[in-house]
């Protein structure tokens, strides 16, 4: 299958299967979406060119077993968040849906070790109610498998991106160190994706450069006041900290990034590490997620390594040369990510018994 027709092969091979993908957000009981977006609400794109039918979850589990039945009878595929909150229903979705179930992770991998045994066995056992399981954090994939007996069932595939509607776009071929660094990000959720750390980098490059500037976006409003009084708790000056912005509007917002700093342990997809690379910024991050290791080389190093993290900011800074050679390399190594390549790791999964 040559590189150019594989999409429209994969296309082809579901024209006339019915998708449903159960949402974690808000959406229409039931209507069709085909969302562009680097992230899990992207994935039913990735199957079918007009989408799936979207659910969301809290209009599902309060229905009884014969309407969830009724429901899903229509659906040759059901896309379903590896989510542990969303256990309970699957377990009473799948006796009676006659399709495929495709689990999609989106875990913070590292918390599993902070699991009591009993939510530990939960986990085990709903991940045996899939069918597919797409990894999309390959960091996680060898610790899944322990749930099944064929382990070919639980792949690493990632999520798509959709770097030609989304990325290139909005890619600037001269990046001005007056833009300002991206520092971390924070959106929703409770924990704060290693926010000291990222915070410290910043604090040491911004006395060697007092000129520069930082921001970190994606900001939800429950948070802003809380992350403005930690800055000005610990001293961080010259930070701006902007709203939450629809997907398209923040890629646009990053692509203006000299860099970005998001020393991130956690193992998980990686995404703003994907959508700089997509976009050539620069990122300073760790090796602990897939993207990192993949896309910056260069400049990513151990957990919690702060001083070679500003030692390798400082030289982007200042080695124009090292910075243009980051920039490309991201760039290139982003196609990873893109659709077609993604879907054919998604076809490996799910002709796993094919092979």
């Amino acid at each position: 299958m040559g590189e150019s027709n594989f999409t429209e092969f994969f296309y082809d091979q579901f024209k006339d299967k019915s998708f449903a993908f159960l949402s974690p957000y808000g959406c229409e009981f039931g209507g069709r979406q085909s969302e562009i977006v680097n992230g899990i609400t992207g994935v039913p794109l990735t199957f079918k060119k007009d989408g799936a039918d979207f659910y969301h979850y809290h209009d599902l589990k309060e229905l009884p077993d014969s309407q969830l039945k009724q429901i899903f009878s229509n659906y040759d595929y059901l896309i379903y968040p590896v989510y542990p909150e969303y256990f309970k229903l699957l377990a009473r979705i799948k006796p009676n849906f006659k399709g495929k179930v495709i689990g999609v992770t989106d875990i913070q991998t590292h918390q599993l070790a902070y699991w009591s045994m009993e939510d530990l066995q939960l986990f085990v056992n709903s991940l045996r109610l899939y069918d597919y399981i797409m990894c999309t954090n390959v960091d996680e994939v060898d610790t899944f498998r322990v749930a099944f007996d064929d382990i070919r069932k639980c792949a690493y595939t990632g999520w798509s991106m959709y770097p030609e509607e989304l990325h290139y776009p909005h890619i600037k071929p001269n990046k001005y160190k007056h833009n300002g660094i991206c520092v971390s990000i924070n959106n929703p959720g409770s924990f704060n994706r290693d926010i000291l750390t990222n915070l410290e980098i910043y604090r040491r490059l911004k006395k060697r450069f007092p000129q520069i500037k930082g921001w970190m976006y994606y900001i939800t409003p429950n948070k802003k006041d809380k992350i403005r009084k930690l800055l000005d708790n610990i001293g961080i000056e010259d930070f701006t900290l902007v709203d939450e912005l629809p997907y398209k509007d923040a890629i646009e917002y990053l692509s203006n990034a000299f860099m970005c700093i998001h020393l991130y342990t956690f193992k998980v997809v990686g995404r703003l590490a994907q959508d700089c690379a997509a976009l050539g910024v620069p990122m300073v991050g760790s090796i602990a997620n897939l993207p990192n290791r993949l896309c910056y080389p260069h400049t990513s190093v151990k957990d919690y390594y702060i001083d070679e993290a500003v030692e390798i900011a400082g030289r982007l800074m200042v080695d124009t040369d090292f910075y243009n050679k980051v920039s490309h390399a991201a760039l290139e190594s982003s196609s990873f990510y893109n659709l077609e390549n993604t879907q054919k790791r998604i076809w490996a999964l799910l002709n796993y018994d094919k092979a």
